[in-house]
């Protein structure tokens, strides 16, 4: 398979973040206009977990610069779950492929409206919430430098439709210090909401 600059650098970064034992699989035809793979990290960030990332959002930018060089950021976004099942995967798929087909920008801080509604109809969690990846894993995720980009990793949090009001009106800080107050089980993709 051949990798350009962007899949190269942060291919190198997942393989090393992440550990695990690592697979890529393609949730998409061979003809599909834009290319969006999964990687899956099974044990990590420890055993029992499995991780995802999406695999081919690098290729476009966020729509966002880096405010100190001003150069375009591209983000891959992650998800962790308990292991057993490719479930977070599929979520990813379904967010990335939006991403693509809406062409919407995506960033810290960005709801991805009515993802996980698709899988968990009758659950309180309705959004991803993209946000930094947290410190579950040994090393951190960072920055990486590509000449014309900045390349980052954003995490996907499963969200509720409360949780996504409260941040409307108090900010993003405000909602993430609630979710370590109430220390929130970020792997369970059903869990209750906080509100």
């Amino acid at each position: 398979m051949d990798l350009n600059k962007y899949e190269e650098k942060m291919i190198n970064v997942l393989k090393e973040t992440l550990g695990g034992v690592q697979k890529a699989f393609s949730y998409q035809r061979q003809d599909a206009e834009h290319k969006l793979d999964i990687l899956y990290a099974k044990g990590s960030p420890a055993r029992n977990y499995l991780t995802a990332s999406t695999l081919g959002l690098v290729n476009r930018t966020t729509g966002y610069q880096d405010s100190n060089t001003g150069k375009d950021i591209r983000a891959e976004i992650i998800m962790s779950s308990y292991g057993g099942n490719d479930m977070a995967g599929k979520i990813l798929s379904t967010a990335g492929i939006g991403i693509y087909q809406t062409n919407i920008r995506y960033g810290y801080g960005t709801v991805l409206k009515g993802v996980m509604e698709l899988y968990f109809p009758n659950s309180d969690m309705k959004h991803l919430f993209l946000m930094l990846p947290p410190p579950v894993w040994g090393k951190a995720f960072g920055v990486t430098d590509a000449d014309d980009s900045i390349i980052t990793f954003l995490y996907a949090l499963p969200i509720s439709q409360a949780e996504c009001d409260y941040m409307a009106q108090n900010g993003i800080d405000a909602l993430q210090n609630c979710f370590v107050e109430k220390n929130i089980d970020m792997f369970d993709l059903e869990r209750k909401s906080i509100f």
